[in-house]
């Protein structure tokens, strides 16, 4: 067993990473929102042609997901729901992409929706 002065020395070399802190990233210029709930080692799995899951690779639960072509559904937002905050709350985006899912599909995105809203994340669409 290493002694006392060792095992504080090693704990100042090699401190505990930080907490993954969720987030929403949305990127303008290939117009797609990358979403990440937790910080595991993913694999993707493609949904439809807008809607990418990320699957953890040790658990296969949802811990992210990319959406392209986000900006034609935030520009009709408006049209639907009232944002005050400036946010979006990212559960009424995946809403948009349920009516034509069927099946596995359907379900991934309620199950996105819901790790979302439990998240209670939202994202800036003028970010």
């Amino acid at each position: 067993m290493a002694a006392k002065p060792d095992l504080i020395r090693l704990l100042k070399e090699n401190p505990p990473a930080r907490q993954f802190v969720p987030y929403c990233y949305l990127n303008k210029k290939s117009d797609a929102l990358t979403v990440c709930f937790e910080g595991d080692p993913d694999y993707s799995k493609r949904l439809s042609d807008h809607v990418t899951l990320f699957l953890s690779l040790e658990t296969n639960e949802i811990v992210g997901c990319r959406i392209k072509g986000i900006s034609g559904i935030i520009e009709d937002l408006p049209n639907f729901i009232h944002v005050n905050h400036g946010g979006v709350k990212l559960s009424i985006v995946f809403f948009a992409f349920r009516g034509g899912a069927e099946g596995e599909a359907r379900e991934a995105l309620n199950d996105l929706a819901r790790v979302a809203n439990e998240r209670e994340m939202v994202f800036e669409p003028s970010a």
